[in-house]
């Protein structure tokens, strides 16, 4: 899991790595070794692809079709939960886990609750959204 900083986005992200030891070990050995590498004009996904040497997937691009990976995490599932929930802005609409979406806001200090409704701002977009749910 990758946590961003709201108030500084392109610094150095908290990870979680998520598996066995084994299987993670050198994931975060590379991220504890390779973080002063860290480029805060470069992308998140593209710095960790360079310091973790992988692979990741990018997030959608603008006027994609089709976009059915949470705008958050950029998995489809996650604990068998597809993104069902949607910016309210009509050029924007991009899918969240609910789980997601409300982390996210936690690290936001402009987030307000009421009656069982979240509000806060598209992690994309930036325009105000809601949610009925709990912090």
């Amino acid at each position: 899991m990758v946590n961003l900083d709201p108030q500084q986005p392109t610094s150095l992200p908290r990870c979680r790595f998520l598996g066995s030891p084994s299987a993670i070990e050198q994931y975060q050995d590379r991220l504890d070794e390779f973080s002063e590498d860290w480029d805060g004009g470069t992308g998140v996904v593209d710095n960790l692809s360079s310091i973790l040497d992988v692979e990741l997937p990018g997030g959608p691009t603008v006027g994609e079709e089709s976009r059915c990976e949470c705008g958050v995490c950029y998995c489809h599932e996650m604990e068998g939960k597809t993104p069902e929930i949607s910016c309210n802005s009509s050029s924007c609409k991009q899918l969240f886990h609910l789980d997601c979406l409300l982390e996210w806001f936690r690290g936001l200090s402009n987030v307000r609750q009421s009656f069982g409704t979240v509000f806060g701002e598209c992690p994309y977009c930036s325009k105000s959204m809601h949610v009925q749910a709990l912090l």
